[in-house]
């Protein structure tokens, strides 16, 4: 019992170290947040986090032995989330600057819901998480409740992260900073989530 408590708590120390590194799911929380303010940010962290959990359950059910038989389908994820994340970055460089509202637009926090969702479903970071370190810590030898609790323990941590984001970047000086400088920080975001995938589309060729 004290070695998977010790295992599960590893594994919370890893995906907390895997949320705070700087990628397009915190990239996308944090602008839409200072854009469009706590709703449409809370619905983006969500979306976020059900992307965690339905990586939990490929992980579960056998995904890092899916990708062991067909190492082409990684290749294509990385394609493929390397061409939706430098779409993306062209669709946010190109958006234009609005005035900040008290109110989201009507459907704005789902809208958030899907981008979250899509974008942690692209991310071969998360594929890499879920494939590799999640993976040995449900493997067919080990207790089914340490499988339930690390499917827990890496949503909890996805959640927590993703809607503290959510809540620090909707404050009032961060929407009141993001209104003096959109443009500059949109494509700021931009030209970081192009040059990611960029690179996923490099390694992958």
């Amino acid at each position: 019992m004290s070695a998977h408590l010790l295992s599960l708590a590893s594994l919370f120390a890893l995906a907390l170290a895997t949320s705070v590194i700087p990628g397009p799911s915190n990239f996308l929380t944090m602008r839409v947040a200072m854009r469009g303010g706590r709703g449409p940010a809370i619905g983006t962290a969500l979306g976020t986090t059900l992307g965690c959990v339905i990586w939990c359950a490929a992980a579960v059910t056998g995904l890092a032995a899916v990708l062991a038989a067909a190492p082409w389908l990684y290749k294509i994820l990385r394609v493929g989330g390397g061409l939706y994340l430098v779409w993306f970055a062209v669709a946010l460089w190109r958006s234009k600057a609005e005035a900040p509202s008290d109110e989201a637009p009507p459907g704005a926090a789902r809208a958030a819901f899907l981008q979250g969702l899509a974008i942690c479903l692209t991310n071969p970071k998360s594929v890499l998480f879920f494939a590799s370190v999640f993976s040995a810590y449900v493997a067919p030898g080990t207790p089914l409740w340490v499988h339930g609790a690390a499917v827990v323990v890496v949503t909890l941590t996805c959640l927590a992260w993703q809607t503290s984001l959510a809540l620090v970047f909707s404050g009032v000086r961060a929407a009141q900073a993001y209104a003096r400088a959109q443009k500059p920080l949109d494509r700021g975001a931009a030209a970081l989530m192009g040059a990611f995938g960029a690179s996923l589309l490099w390694t992958a060729g």
